[in-house]
């Protein structure tokens, strides 16, 4: 069932039935595939910071609530790989709508509890670090310049990785992208959605 139509950004002081909806998908879904890297990466000797250790812990993205600089920068690498129909988008739209889904993006991971937000934070710190990420990834330029086909074939290669911890990343990477991008009204027409149904949805949100 598409998603609810209702869009707030996500620094509004309330959460927003978006909000409400992109939350219940986290708890449902991807999350509970990612739990994974609390193993794997935690405990990793080369990568403390990875585990919440670091001395000091970027702040949030300017606009944001959760998501830092570069956790930015790699949804923005995401979502061209992923949401292939952006690419026909004219440029300016095509900003506005990968702004957009990255505020809705922002509004999941910041409504989250701790312990996802914890797992949350070991994956984008993995692929965060130059190191990591290209043996990992094989990306070893900064997110901004990596391609759509790089991501592609990287996230192709976790899914199709024997390490379970790779398989989760690839699954909440996937769906953190995709549903911050689908739930944007702004992007059914590339569906085929038509939207809902008016008079549920006044209904439901009167």
């Amino acid at each position: 069932m598409p998603p609810d139509p209702s869009h707030a950004p996500s620094h509004a002081p309330h959460r927003s039935a978006d909000a409400e909806t992109l939350h219940a998908l986290s708890r449902r879904g991807f999350l509970k595939v990612g739990f994974g890297f609390t193993a794997a990466l935690a405990c990793t000797a080369l990568v403390p910071s990875l585990a919440g250790c670091s001395a000091g812990n970027p702040a949030p993205q300017a606009g944001m609530a959760w998501l830092r600089p570069d956790d930015v920068a790699l949804f923005r690498a995401l979502l061209p790989a992923i949401v292939t129909e952006l690419a026909e988008a004219p440029p300016p739209r095509r900003a506005a709508l990968v702004q957009d889904a990255l505020r809705n993006i922002d509004t999941t991971c910041a409504a989250m509890g701790e312990g996802a937000q914890a797992e949350l934070r070991k994956l984008f710190g993995l692929l965060a670090s130059t190191l990591l990420r290209w043996a990992l990834t094989g990306i070893r330029q900064d997110w901004n310049a990596a391609t759509p086909q790089q991501v592609q074939a990287f996230l192709a290669r976790w899914r199709a990785s024997r390490l379970a911890t790779l398989n989760a990343g690839a699954v909440v990477l996937v769906k953190l992208t995709s549903v911050g991008y689908y739930v944007l009204p702004a992007a059914w027409a590339g569906t085929g959605y038509p939207g809902p149904n008016a008079a549920v949805y006044k209904a439901l949100h009167a």
